[in-house]
């Protein structure tokens, strides 16, 4: 094996650790580097994080030659080509997502002996802008065209391999195709541009062969044919080919403005952001706009399943973009809440008591008509202790050798009392290990350089900077206290960032009425001592301001925790969506303490509570907020003497809300609030929303106005509910794709011909109705009927369900009465969340017991092996079965006395 090229792998994800392993399984030594020590001793000791086939006996046989380390040090001195396989989530602040691939690039020295290989989806022109930068060192792009539940498989025999690189890193791309050769795949060498195109352009290609076998299936049902054996004999002509000539997803098209707001979750950070940026993000990450169409990995928004009780997420199946001119219809409620959309956008509409909806385009609505409001949203997440302020080392664009840490004693006696030899690579930087420990004894504090390489964990240390004296804890607790000092510095506080003689300075401060709000300074003062930073007090004649001159706090405060610089750009932290209700409250009484007030309607007893902002962005992100806890506000939007922008006002009224709601007020006047609530004889509720049997929340439709607009449009396509949450917390539903004129953005350099997905899209659209009308077909209602469905995972082999069919049918099928049990697997833990109402079998026997139909929706092989004969149908209520794979084997079933249902056959 000594010929074998060393390799080194940046990322261990899913990606990073099929590269790894594969390369190792070839002979080579690799070095796979990660940032989280608890997956790299995971790793270690063989525990594989993800289910993919083979991949766990890959690496447990080549533990030998697998070496999974966090020192990128130690990575880069073992091997010169080195594979970047980190991922490309959006970053905290709402900039361009690629700050692990940033980060990947700053930890790397320069260097004309190694070469950056990547395979992290990137955007088209990453390289270029990487290698403008960073001159001496290779480049070469090598996209990945793994697919789950394959991906061992598909590293090691794989149909093509493409390899970019531009003048100058010719050398590094010969290399890296030699590693590949042994494998067998086709060469294609380019320039790094064209390579990173490659994947993109193939993507596109493969969607349009699926939505054209969607055509052909349906119509195959109505003409008696069976789309297998059409579909086999179309693969048969090599200039088709057989792959992917299966069923697909339809695509809707798009009618909001690009301010208008979603809720979304991606990567497992919950984000409030309008559709301009939404779609941003999704153009760097995903780099498939040109069509106006983009299919997102891993994102889910805020959606509401008619006839369920709360919104919850669900994925986006496709996000779509056009250019739009004409009229618009602006959308009131009495609530105060508006949305900008086309005439031919599709709403729910309801008389807002029994909650019988109906679909309604804008252009209709009329006032008096009832639309949802999202309320009291399902809780996924928990409350969190602690914080690491450790990012913000990276967010302040500090070099490791500038940060300076205080580890515990034990740590710090450690290193000093270790061996000359180890304490030379902890003190690498220095030419005296000795004398450099005598200073870590003296100070006890080290470089963040050296805490690394000494391995220490930063859990219970203080760091600071080079040139600044204030230390500051590396976790904050997430308690109610902190988040009621966030609500306060939404209300009252601001960032500002100057350069002195001694660096860049960060101050974080909240201004306070000069008199009447000590309580206040010493409770934000109070907070930051408590983690070991000091903050400092000064009155002033206009204001009692508290101030935290930290550079490492000010940058983590702006770009980690995501709160604003100032008034105008203030919104509320990505964070706080997923915590619990009691730190939502707390952080909302911090900001309605510091910009609300309360007050008497008429002199009494009705009481309202109110609270302004100049950022449209908080208003509507607390608006939602509010409505996660139950409470409707309302909202009014004007201008105060001498302004220049627009003020927000939100509003709770109604006794039972200002009881609800009793903790914005402060607590030395709730006694006096609650005390006048008390003496109304008749409890009026708020004109403008009504509350439906079930809880659900419905706001009335005061007007539509037109007005003219020329720019681009957007919308999502949700599986399964087909509704979004917007702006406000309104509820609407997807768009219809009517308008052949809509999809001509679709067309372009990706293959789309927009008459092709004009029919598409009706003929998916219809295609997801279709299981439910063949269930239909034999049971009649399915008001009561018991439902399983087989499988949840999108394809076999994987536990990934972003895009499973099984989400769009338990919804539907929740929602036409039916009770749905399902089973998988592998993919149960991951998919419980998005299956509200659904029961849960053990086994898939369980799942059949007392069916009065089955529905096959993944083809796990051990679905076929099923006794169906025999037990299956002793199980079954009545021997129902709709094969959505064509998997199964008909004639058999048939013969044992099953209805069969199948696609296109």
């Amino acid at each position: 094996m000594a010929d074998k090229e060393p390799i080194g792998v940046i990322g261990v994800g899913w990606v990073g650790l099929v590269t790894a392993a594969c390369f190792a399984e070839l002979g080579h030594e690799v070095w796979a580097r990660d940032i989280l020590p608890e997956k790299v001793e995971s790793l270690r000791g063989g525990h594989i994080p993800i289910h993919e086939p083979g991949l766990s006996e890959l690496v447990v046989k080549n533990a030998e030659r697998l070496h999974f380390t966090t020192d990128m040090g130690e990575t880069v001195a073992n091997a010169q080509l080195l594979f970047c396989c980190v991922d490309t989530p959006p970053t905290y602040s709402g900039d361009a997502d690629l700050s692990r691939v940033e980060a990947v690039i700053a930890d790397l020295k320069e260097s004309k002996d190694h070469a950056l290989v990547m395979k992290s989806t990137v955007p088209v022109g990453t390289g270029r802008s990487i290698t403008r930068r960073r001159e001496a060192l290779g480049y070469v792009s090598a996209p990945e065209f793994l697919k789950e539940g394959s991906a061992v498989d598909d590293f090691m025999r794989p149909d093509r391999v493409v390899i970019g690189a531009n003048a100058g890193s010719e050398g590094f791309a010969d290399r890296v195709e030699t590693l590949y050769a042994p494998l067998g795949g086709v060469m294609v060498r380019t320039d790094v541009a064209s390579a990173e195109m490659v994947k993109l352009a193939s993507n596109a290609f493969l969607a349009t062969k699926i939505s054209f076998i969607n055509e052909i299936a349906n119509v195959s049902e109505e003409l008696g044919a069976d789309v297998r054996e059409v579909a086999k004999g179309m693969g048969l002509d090599d200039r088709i080919g057989p792959k992917f000539l299966q069923a697909g997803i339809g695509y809707g098209g798009s009618c909001l403005t690009g301010d208008e707001t979603v809720l979304v979750r991606r990567h497992g950070r919950t984000t409030l952001l309008s559709f301009e940026r939404l779609w941003a993000r999704l153009e760097e990450e995903e780099g498939a706009s040109a069509h106006g169409l983009v299919e997102p990995e891993d994102l889910e928004v805020l959606s509401w399943v008619p006839g369920s009780t709360a919104p919850r997420f669900m994925p986006v199946a496709v996000a779509t973009r056009r250019e739009f001119q004409g009229e618009l219809v602006e959308v009131s409620t009495k609530m105060g809440r508006r949305v900008r959309c086309t005439p031919d956008h599709p709403w729910l509409v309801a008389d807002g008591q029994d909650e019988e909806v109906e679909v309604r385009s804008a252009g209709e609505l009329t006032a008096g008509d009832w639309v949802p409001l999202a309320q009291r949203r399902d809780r996924a997440g928990d409350a969190v202790p602690s914080l690491s302020v450790a990012a913000a080392v990276e967010a302040a664009g500090l070099a490791c050798d500038e940060v300076i840490v205080r580890p515990p004693a034990e740590a710090v006696e450690a290193v000093t009392g270790s061996s000359m030899e180890e304490r030379r690579e902890i003190f690498s930087g220095h030419s005296s290990p000795a004398a450099r420990t005598g200073d870590v004894k003296r100070t006890g504090t080290l470089r963040l350089s050296e805490v690394s390489r000494a391995g220490i964990p930063l859990q219970g240390s203080t760091f600071g900077t080079a040139r600044n004296g204030q230390y500051v804890t590396t976790e904050i607790a997430t308690d109610a206290a902190f988040w009621r000092v966030v609500g306060l510095y939404l209300a009252e506080g601001h960032v500002s960032v100057e350069q002195t003689e001694r660096g860049i300075r960060h101050r974080i401060s909240w201004s306070f009425h000069p008199e009447r709000e000590q309580h206040l300074v010493d409770e934000v003062v109070a907070f930051w001592l408590r983690h070991g930073v000091t903050a400092s007090a000064r009155r002033t004649a206009t204001a009692h301001q508290v101030t935290v001159s930290s550079r490492l706090i000010g940058s983590w405060w702006v770009k980690e925790l995501g709160l604003g610089r100032n008034s105008y750009e203030q919104r509320l932290p990505d964070l706080i969506w997923d915590r619990t209700d009691d730190h939502k409250w707390a952080l909302l009484s911090g900001l309605w303490e510091g910009d609300g007030s309360w007050s008497l309607v008429n002199r009494g007893p009705s009481v309202i509570i109110e609270m302004g902002t100049i950022s449209r962005e908080l208003a509507d992100g607390t608006l939602r907020l509010l409505g996660d806890l139950g409470v409707v506000a309302s909202l009014r939007v004007g201008r105060t003497a001498k302004s220049t922008g627009d003020t927000y006002w939100l509003r709770v009224s109604g006794a039972s809300q200002v009881e609800h709601a009793i903790r914005l007020v402060p607590v030395r006047d709730r006694v006096g609030v609650l005390s006048q609530v008390a003496k109304q004889s008749k409890r009026i509720a708020p004109t403008g929303y009504r509350r439906g049997p079930s809880g659900q929340a419905w706001a009335r439709v005061t007007s539509t106005s037109r007005q003219p607009f020329a720019g681009p449009v957007y919308s999502l396509e949700v599986p399964g509910a087909h509704t979004f949450v917007t702006t406000g917390g309104l509820v609407t539903h997807n768009c219809f794709p009517k308008d052949v004129q809509a999809l001509k953005q679709l067309a372009g350099n990706t293959g789309y011909h927009f008459q092709l997905l004009t029919a598409v899209i009706e003929v998916n659209e219809l295609q997801k109705r279709r299981t439910i009308g063949k269930l239909q077909k034999h049971l009649g209602s399915l008001v009561g009927k018991e439902i399983a469905l087989l499988g949840l995972a999108f394809k076999p082999n994987t536990d990934d369900i972003r895009e499973a069919t099984s989400l769009v049918l338990a919804g539907r099928l929740q929602g036409e009465g039916a009770h749905v049990r399902v089973f998988d697997p592998v993919a149960m833990d991951r998919a419980q969340e998005l299956l509200a109402g659904a029961t849960v079998a053990d086994t898939a026997l369980d799942a059949l017991a007392g069916a009065d139909a089955v529905v096959l929706v993944t083809e796990w092989p051990e679905f076929r092996d099923l006794d169906w004969a025999g037990e299956v149908k002793r199980r079954l209520k009545t021997p129902v079965v709709v094969d959505g794979r064509n998997f199964l084997d008909r004639e058999a079933l048939v013969a044992a006395g099953f209805t069969y249902e199948g696609v296109g056959r």
